[in-house]
């Protein structure tokens, strides 16, 4: 049985963004592994025993990000770890690029995995329904309860979908299908010391988000009732043009 899965940060601290003055400052000290993607681990990690095989994880994290999430897969078990720098996980026009580099690097490696696994968040989810698609595997999400005898549950809006997952398949897990083990300090300081196959992707500019900045100077109008008895029935004026008032 071979296994991968796909890991990221998760928000889970309010002191990840602080804002001081209108300036908005991004704390990534405060980011770790995301609890569905404990679960995920964890999930896999009883398949291996009970089965045999390898659980591999995967990162499109940045910079310190990549290596705290894949450090932390390790100390709680999984056997090889690789990231892939240049990409930009959270930038949706990236998805189908990101996606393609994942496919070329496992099949040119022939990893031929029977089971890719991915908590659930809005950013992965896509990810991992294009995985799905382009493998041609069977996608499952929304996954709320999963065993190794091939029983699933899917946690949807308006009810639960049980049944029978069939491989090979990507799957994404909610955090509630388990309760992952916290790796000892031990396992977590020999972690730090495996090390991070990094492959670095061509950056493809012609699929990347830009952020432009509205340059427009608008106009600073004062209304002062002491020098202009109009000035109300202006303001009132200039909030109907604006569409504010009616």
């Amino acid at each position: 049985m071979k296994i991968a899965i796909i890991v990221k940060t998760a928000i889970t601290d309010s002191k990840v963004y602080t804002v001081h003055k209108n300036k908005v400052t991004y704390h990534t000290d405060n980011l770790f592994l995301s609890k569905t993607d404990k679960a995920a681990i964890e999930f896999a990690l009883s398949w291996i025993e009970k089965n045999g095989g390898t659980v591999d994880a995967y990162t499109f994290e940045k910079g310190v990000l990549a290596d705290r999430v894949l450090h932390e897969a390790l100390a709680m078990g999984v056997d090889n770890v690789v990231k892939f720098s240049g990409v930009d996980i959270n930038d949706p026009l990236q998805e189908n690029y990101i996606t393609d580099q994942f496919i070329n690097y496992i099949q040119k490696n022939k990893k031929d995995y029977d089971l890719i696994l991915s908590g659930y968040n809005t950013n992965s989810d896509i990810l991992s329904a294009y995985i799905a698609q382009k493998l041609d595997y069977f996608y499952y999400d929304y996954v709320s309860a999963i065993d190794t005898k091939f029983n699933y549950e899917s946690n949807l809006g308006k009810g639960k979908i049980r049944g029978q997952y069939k491989l090979p398949a990507v799957i994404s897990v909610l955090d509630m299908i388990n309760n992952p083990h916290l790796p000892s300090f031990v396992k977590l300081h020999n972690a730090l010391t495996v090390p991070v196959t990094d492959i670095k992707v061509n950056k493809n500019n012609n699929d990347e988000s830009q952020i432009i900045a509205d340059q427009k100077k608008h106009k600073k109008v004062i209304f002062d009732l002491n020098k202009d008895p109009n000035s109300v029935q202006e303001l009132v004026d200039l909030l109907k043009d604006d569409g504010i008032l009616k």
